[in-house]
């Protein structure tokens, strides 16, 4: 498997890239191209242009959650792509906000008439579903490990209320190659043990190799570690008895939750930043 960061918070020092609070991933496996989120708008089409990579070619994309610094760039490749599908969750339409940063809740969620307008090349996941042999995509359960703080920034409103929110419109990615899993999140709002354990019970004879995406350490808006530093270590802890072998993570990892991640986990661990390539 191949992994290609289109876009993420950071790039390597002397780099053409652009960046931004966001993540997109490009992944190439068992011969099938596709995106893990797109980032927080288009610049994410630059920097594939500057990889080499071809986004008409992309045979599928994945939104992880409903919010716009991962899928804020939908539209535009929707528009240069004209055989992808789009999966996402049954309740990729909720309404997410994010409080604390303004005066008022700020709207973080995606165009609803983009739902509308691509009404055919969207493939609504209400559980679980297989793509394919070796892609299948996951609701999170909860059992009752480490879920952020900070998602107490965040709301959706329903029916006109504001309420806190759940994360229903998450999703694990889980790809199988040779047998084992890597697993990728946008953000593991639903806590990422919660995903590796969705996917492990889900796939029991199909061990989780690896792990991809951001863990949401960060206090959103402090954009410092939101979380205590013993938590992280034992965060960090829980994915080596899990018997994860590789992390890539970055975006809402933050530098400071990252450096206390590779403090346990050392070598296991490496940073995603827009350019970098990984195979896994």
């Amino acid at each position: 498997m191949k992994i290609t960061t289109l876009i993420e918070n950071t790039k390597p020092e002397g780099t053409p890239f652009a960046i931004g609070h966001g993540l997109g991933l490009y992944v190439e496996t068992n011969g099938l191209k596709l995106l893990f989120d797109n980032g927080p708008d288009d610049s994410f089409v630059e920097n594939a242009a500057l990889l080499g990579i071809d986004l008409k070619e992309v045979d599928l994309y994945v939104l992880s959650h409903a919010h716009y610094d991962h899928g804020g760039g939908l539209r535009t490749f929707l528009s240069m792509n004209g055989k992808a599908t789009v999966w996402l969750s049954e309740f990729a339409s909720d309404q997410c906000y994010s409080v604390g940063r303004t005066p008022e809740p700020r709207y973080i969620g995606i165009d609803s008439q983009l739902f509308e307008e691509n009404s055919r090349r969207l493939r609504f996941v209400a559980n679980e579903v297989c793509v394919n042999d070796s892609i299948r995509l996951f609701s999170v359960h909860d059992f009752n490990t480490f879920r952020p703080q900070f998602n107490s920034l965040l709301y959706t409103k329903r029916n006109g209320e504001m309420m806190p929110d759940d994360f229903r419109h998450e999703l694990v990615m889980a790809i199988t190659e040779s047998g084992q899993n890597t697993i990728f999140t946008g953000c593991a709002h639903s806590g990422i043990l919660n995903m590796v354990r969705t996917v492990q019970e889900k796939m029991p004879d199909n061990p989780v190799h690896a792990v991809v995406g951001g863990f949401h350490l960060l206090n959103t808006a402090t954009k410092l570690l939101g979380e205590l530093p013993e938590t992280v270590r034992e965060l960090a802890r829980e994915l080596n008895e899990a018997g994860v072998d590789k992390i890539l993570t970055g975006h809402c990892t933050g530098t400071e939750g990252f450096e206390l991640l590779k403090g346990i986990l050392h070598n296991k661990l490496e940073a995603l930043s827009t350019g970098k390539r990984f195979e896994i």
